[in-house]
């Protein structure tokens, strides 16, 4: 089964050029997640092919421009297209006011159910469960309410060991027990353990998403060898105290904080438009993390299994 992240924008603040602001399509099982809706999010849904009536869920790390300008045109385009399934938004304290003081004020009445969960917590906390995965939030530290988002692979059913079968002469009753996740206890009162009666389950992939951050090691337990991390890098290292000051990220302290994690692969983006060589961003990063990449609009990450 896959697990994708299609990059839809990776500028910080403003578009520029071929880079939109941020906005991801994280794709588990045939289930869209869109993280963050910048500007041109809708333009780079339809350009890459992005099935819309597939995304049911979306999630906002906060609310400066370049991270949700896109979200009403695209609730708006939804409804136009004939959408009916319900679909849920979360983000923080204010996500709704902004949605429904722009709709108001543009007259749009949506043709489908549309649920908006406000976040404010610390720590990290699960928010909800969709049909493919898990999702965690977590705050972070900038200049407005933040969150990051943790998404894990939900487990997949229990597979019965063809050999097991054979072995244990199991019959109906029994294999139905095992798939649900029981021991069985045989006839003959041998007690089998389950996991002597089911195949081995693959690990559950895990993708961590930081958008908007100042430098923080309190990230590092809430996505602690996450398969994927995204982390926000607008600016190199020398110009460490700006990015101090307005609470942003460089790209070597976004790799210091995948090394931290022990993450197995981190993407940086969110770039300041100040840099039209993103190669710069990616050496920085490597010098400290190696399997680091820059992302660009268009690009497709796989977890694998």
């Amino acid at each position: 089964m896959s697990f994708d992240i299609r990059i839809l924008g990776a500028n910080s603040a403003v578009p520029n050029k071929d880079r939109f602001p941020t906005c991801q399509c994280v794709s588990i099982h045939n289930e869209n997640i869109l993280i963050d809706c910048g500007e041109g999010a809708q333009i780079n849904i339809s350009h890459y092919r992005i099935k819309q009536s597939k995304i049911r869920t979306i999630l906002i790390s906060h609310l400066h421009g370049d991270h949700v300008y896109g979200l009403p045109g695209l609730l708006n385009s939804l409804s136009m297209f004939g959408r009916k399934e319900v679909l849920q938004i979360y983000g923080p304290v204010g996500i709704k006011d902004f949605i429904e003081a722009v709709f108001a004020h543009t007259y749009v009445h949506l043709q489908y159910d549309l649920t908006i969960h406000e976040l404010d917590h610390s720590g990290i906390s699960e928010i909800c469960k969709t049909k493919t995965a898990i999702i965690s939030a977590f705050p972070m530290q900038h200049r407005i309410p933040t969150y990051g988002y943790l998404i894990t692979e939900r487990a997949q059913s229990l597979n019965i060991n063809p050999l097991a079968i054979e072995k244990y002469s199991l019959d109906i009753p029994q294999i139905k027990a095992a798939k649900a996740g029981d021991s069985i206890t045989t006839a003959g009162g041998i007690f089998i353990p389950n996991e002597k009666l089911v195949l081995a389950q693959k690990k559950q992939r895990t993708y961590a998403y930081c958008s908007d951050t100042v430098y923080d090691l309190d990230l590092v337990s809430y996505i602690y060898q996450a398969d994927l991390l995204y982390h926000e890098a607008t600016y190199l290292h020398e110009l460490q105290e700006k990015a101090a000051e307005r609470m942003h990220s460089t790209a070597r302290e976004a790799a210091q904080i995948a090394h931290a994690a022990e993450v197995s692969k981190l993407i940086i983006g969110h770039y300041s438009s100040r840099y039209d060589d993103l190669q710069v961003l990616e050496d920085e990063a490597k010098a400290v993390f190696h399997n680091t990449n820059i992302v660009r609009q268009g690009d497709i990450f796989s977890i694998e299994n």
